[in-house]
């Protein structure tokens, strides 16, 4: 069993502590054990505690493979959600069917179940456009807007994940199952941190929110009413430094309260051409031949950093650049899919081969 998923159900510290202590570590068994152990002595009952979470994790690991579950650890680089490396309280596993498609470009879409006309046409023309592109588009299974985000990407031909706030026993709404399985049998999944037979709960919500914000590159908010859970996700992105966009509507429609703040507040950038949105949210996407000059930008800033064979931690780069983090994350995914740097850890990058900058 892998010591993270005792890990995950250990009640004697939250995620974020639990980072701290094992994030440097994924490389080498011996230490990561060595330094759980050192976290266990932050709790009083900390043997005790641990004893209940490796009981819940063999319990859990026994439905998996009973269920045909599969278990993503935060150390399994390749299958991961990598971008939740980057936020400060991940979950050390998921649950799940279907694969994370780590090799596809993250974009959220999020929106009030009670989406108008206007919401689901724009949800399903920026799909359409977006469908163009290797894009994994991820939402939470609800009603409205994610439904109707995950339908046309499967209509299309786009990766679509979702993350769940319940248990694999308990989706919610159960109508949403034959989506689900169509997003699996896509190449997409469904994924939660939750036990299986944990109910949705409304206080899960919020929690699982910030798995959808905090896997992808950038969060889209069609509709939402200005107290809701679209817009507690658009804060949890911002609160990652994830870039935000909102699509305006009409000042009198309830629906657009929530991306009209937005973007008054210049918390979020305003979609207007749905075909020119894939480009603006990535811009290696700007031409149908992917070719984008960025010898003055951000990306060959970066590239500088990196002397042939040299390793760089992202920290490293958000501590030497004054760019937002959600460009040097977007920057340095760019420069792997051209090939100029590898991907060789949660949070490592090393150059790997001459390119001309």
């Amino acid at each position: 069993m892998n010591v993270l998923l005792p890990l995950h159900f250990y009640k004697g510290a939250i995620n974020k502590v639990k980072k701290t202590y094992v994030s440097h570590y994924f490389d080498d068994p011996n230490a990561l054990k060595a330094n759980i152990n050192n976290l266990l002595r932050l709790h009083k009952d900390g043997v005790r505690l641990w004893e209940q979470a490796q009981e819940l994790a063999l319990k859990e690991t026994e439905i998996a493979a009973r269920e045909g579950l599969n278990i993503l650890c935060l150390n399994d680089v390749d299958n991961f959600p990598e971008h939740l490396h980057e936020i400060p309280d991940p979950p050390m596993v998921l649950f799940g069917r279907g694969r994370w498609n780590n090799a596809k470009v993250p974009l959220s879409m999020v929106g009030s179940r009670k989406a108008t006309n206007y919401g689901l046409h724009a949800t399903r023309q920026m799909v359409l456009e977006l469908s163009r592109y290797p894009v994994n588009l991820v939402s939470g299974l609800a009603l409205g807007v994610d439904g109707q985000m995950h339908r046309a990407a499967l209509e299309n031909g786009a990766t679509t994940t979702a993350f769940i706030a319940g248990g694999m026993g308990e989706l919610s709404p159960k109508s949403h199952q034959n989506i689900a399985d169509e997003m699996v049998a896509s190449g997409g999944g469904y994924f939660t941190e939750q036990p299986f037979y944990q109910p949705s709960l409304r206080q899960m919500y919020p929690v699982r929110n910030r798995l959808i914000a905090g896997a992808s590159l950038a969060t889209v908010v069609v509709e939402a009413a200005r107290r809701s859970g679209a817009m507690i996700t658009a804060n949890q992105a911002v609160g990652y430094n994830r870039e935000l966009f909102a699509l305006p509507g009409a000042h009198f429609q309830p629906m657009s309260e929530g991306p009209n703040a937005l973007i008054h507040e210049c918390k979020a950038s305003s979609i207007f051409d749905y075909s020119k949105f894939p480009g603006e949210f990535y811009p290696i996407w700007q031409s149908a031949q992917g070719e984008i000059d960025f010898s003055q930008g951000i990306e060959s800033r970066i590239l500088r950093e990196f002397p042939h064979g040299r390793k760089v931690n992202v920290y490293h780069l958000m501590k030497t650049h004054k760019d937002h983090k959600s460009q040097i994350f977007k920057a340095l995914r760019f420069l792997v899919e051209v090939g100029a740097i590898d991907k060789i850890g949660p949070n490592m990058y090393c150059r790997k081969s001459p390119v001309t900058e």
